[in-house]
């Protein structure tokens, strides 16, 4: 939610399947691991310069603009 607030517009082509009815767009979008990390990582750190993430998988093009 804080994302939309400072102007981040999620990019729904990411989704490659159909939402069910309890889901939206935000909610399988920011559900993403590498997201949840960023996020984490600014609560602990708030003031990071820099952030760095490793994962074994490819990142969505919505989580790295």
């Amino acid at each position: 939610a804080e994302l939309v607030e400072h102007g981040h517009q999620h990019d729904s082509s990411w989704i490659t399947r159909p939402l069910s009815q309890d889901e939206t767009v935000a909610t399988v979008l920011c559900g993403h691991s590498e997201r949840l990390a960023i996020a984490w990582n600014f609560v602990l750190h708030p003031n990071a310069s820099q952030i760095q993430i490793t994962k074994n998988l490819r990142v969505c093009g919505d989580c790295h603009k």
